[in-house]
């Protein structure tokens, strides 16, 4: 079960979900956690998000992708997405 990372809901096993694919600014290595839900913090938001890191071998990576976070719908995406444009230490590359 998943949570949304925007609005925090639960979304259930057959319920849709959206995923923001981001891309690690230069620096910042998370290999040590691939495969994992790790808690993230953003200072935009003053809070811990879960976040999804790609494995080395998994479409996201193969794409460009090093994280995911899965939201709700796409009103919770957007808002989500323009959270994590805010976090240019973290984050270079966002994609709905």
């Amino acid at each position: 079960m998943f949570r949304c990372a925007w609005c925090m809901k639960k979304i259930g096993e057959n319920q849709p979900l959206t995923a923001l694919n981001v891309k690690f600014a230069e620096g910042v290595d998370f290999k040590d956690k691939e495969g994992e839900i790790i808690q993230v913090y953003l200072s935009s938001r003053r809070t811990s998000i879960p976040m999804f890191v790609a494995t080395a071998d998994s479409e996201a990576k193969k794409h460009g992708k090093d994280g995911l976070f899965t939201v709700c719908d796409e009103k919770c995406g957007q808002k989500m997405k323009n959270a994590l444009s805010k976090e240019i230490n973290t984050f270079q590359n966002i994609d709905i």
